[in-house]
């Protein structure tokens, strides 16, 4: 779907309204997968999807409606696509105030953001097949058992409304992960890689370091759980940034990490290691993402933390309007930076530690401290001056991501995984708190 096409759809579609406001979202993905496992494939299409969901106000009451509609090779079901928005303008007239009411907004600008590679687009089953095969190959040859899966999305994105918003984001991603036992079923690695283009991925070292883990994590030996001085590997960290929010109602209504006494934040405190900075970019090359926040707003280059103070907290436009302030920043994306060892470099100053591959099944305890629990998975391990020495059995923890990154001793070179540039670190103590006996 081009620009073009997308502002036609999109127009044609607000034509059929007859509430005077209105939005339209259109989200078309063209999607190639792969399954494997067992050393072998199991599962593998593609398939092409459109969605409309189309939100209709009468006054300050609004309804969505949100439909799998015809409108892909030049086939336009109009009257699925003028029935879903009557459905819509009928559910407002009966739905309750929006007590959070914002009018929607006029046309806006948006940053040039370059995610779309055309080859990964279109992209065929042979090309899925022989990234699936290259792995499985190098599996083989270890000795070890493989499963994985390999995405390739291509996605056409666009939001529109009757005040003459227009926005639209055409963005590509493949995503490659991998998972290998030993046979004696006692050793179990893990590896992900993904990019916004094919040409971009080395499914061979993917594969490499999950069956590395895997040969290197056999028979894993009982240490007692406590607080370690433990580095985290690029996918530990991410698993648990996720579980904090840098949301100003939360926190200017007691129920976050950055709340203060008597409805005040802790913006401008200096809560993180001083070397680090974290801030959202749509357009940076590594991990580009989506230029369209909530309701069409755009979403700009922002800084939320910089070198270890927290600089700002992200509004909703209501809520924005409710305390007198701009809303944002928004943020599609994340990128922590400040370091620039590798993980190499972080194990090898290392006396004594943990080493962990990554968590798993991670729940919340306690929101205002931002503590959360889970566990370790797919390879844990036991450092001795700077050597990985040997495996040990995985555990559960109880720890806040933001105490880890208040509290440092090393920081690296931010890499990508999902929509983050996410760093290896070493925290100066991580509190584990049992034992698990899983792979």
């Amino acid at each position: 779907m081009t620009r073009d096409e997308a502002q036609q759809l999109v127009e044609t579609i607000l034509g059929y309204a007859i509430v005077p406001e209105a939005e339209v979202r259109v989200n078309v993905t063209r999607r190639g997968f792969l399954r494997f496992a067992r050393n072998q494939p199991t599962t593998a299409g593609e398939t092409a999807s459109a969605s409309v969901s189309f939100t209709a106000w009468k006054g300050k009451r609004r309804a969505s409606v949100l439909g799998t509609i015809e409108i892909l090779g030049g086939r336009l079901d109009e009257t699925a696509l003028k029935k879903l928005v009557a459905d819509a303008e009928d559910l407002a007239a009966i739905s309750p105030e929006d007590r959070e009411y914002m009018p929607p907004l006029g046309p806006q600008e948006y940053l040039k953001v370059d995610a779309f590679d055309e080859a990964t687009a279109t992209a065929g089953a042979k090309k899925r097949a022989q990234i699936a095969a290259d792995a499985i190959a190098y599996a083989k040859e270890k000795n070890v058992r493989a499963a994985g899966f390999l995405d390739q999305t291509a996605r056409y994105s666009a939001v529109a409304n009757a005040k003459e918003l227009f926005a639209y984001h055409p963005s590509t991603s493949v995503e490659f992960s991998i998972t290998a036992r030993t046979l004696d079923e006692t050793g179990s690695g893990y590896s992900r890689i993904e990019s916004q283009a094919h040409r971009s991925i080395d499914v061979r070292e993917a594969a490499a370091i999950a069956v590395r883990k895997a040969v290197a994590s056999r028979k894993a030996s009982e240490i007692k759980p406590d607080a370690y001085p433990t580095v985290l590997e690029p996918l530990a960290a991410n698993d648990l940034l996720g579980t904090f929010r840098f949301d100003s109602r939360f926190a200017e209504e007691g129920r976050s990490v950055f709340s203060a006494p008597e409805g005040n934040t802790r913006v401008g405190e200096r809560l993180f290691d001083k070397r680090l900075t974290i801030r959202g970019d749509p357009s940076h090359p590594l991990v580009p993402s989506s230029p369209i926040g909530p309701g069409g707003y755009p979403v700009e280059k922002s800084v939320l933390v910089e070198e270890g103070v927290l600089k700002t907290l992200q509004s909703s436009r209501w809520w924005a309007a409710q305390k007198e302030r701009e809303p944002g920043p928004f943020t599609t994306n994340l990128i922590l930076e400040g370091g620039r060892k590798s993980l190499r470099e972080i194990i090898q100053s290392t006396k004594k530690g943990v080493l962990v591959s990554r968590f798993w099944y991670i729940r919340t305890v306690d929101r205002r401290q931002a503590l959360v629990t889970g566990l370790t998975r797919d390879g844990t391990f036991w450092i001795e001056d700077g050597e990985i020495a040997h495996p040990i059995m995985n555990f559960r923890f109880n720890e806040s991501m933001v105490r880890i990154l208040g509290d440092l001793e090393e920081l690296g070179q931010p890499v990508r995984v999902g929509r983050r540039m996410t760093p290896s670190l070493r925290a100066r103590a991580f509190h584990f708190t049992s034992l698990s006996d899983a792979v």
